[in-house]
């Protein structure tokens, strides 16, 4: 699979800290793809699916992390809810018939 390569220049006093709290250069590299596809998944720009393969997560584990940062991993509105609970009156009458 191709893959494009994105730089992200650090200044030299912040990667001496990020060191000193050990983080080393495949862990901020790890936290930025999981940061990134956690931001476009929450702005609705990469799927679910999409978003986890960034993070380089399996499903369960984007799912909890998603969970973790306080973020809805489905975008259930107050209408879903409407319609849906309205179905399932519809299917219960016609079962009640």
């Amino acid at each position: 699979m191709s893959a494009i390569i994105l730089e992200l220049k650090v200044p030299e006093d912040i990667s001496l800290a990020l060191q000193s709290a050990g983080l080393g250069q495949d862990e901020l590299r790890a936290h930025a793809a999981r940061d990134l596809a956690v931001q476009l998944y929450s702005e609705g720009r990469l799927s679910f699916g999409k978003a986890a393969n960034l993070a380089e997560l399996s499903v369960p584990s984007f799912w909890l992390l998603l969970v973790q940062r306080g973020l809805p991993v489905f975008d259930y509105t107050e209408q879903d809810y409407a319609e849906d609970r309205a179905l399932v009156e519809r299917w219960l009458d016609r079962e009640r018939s």
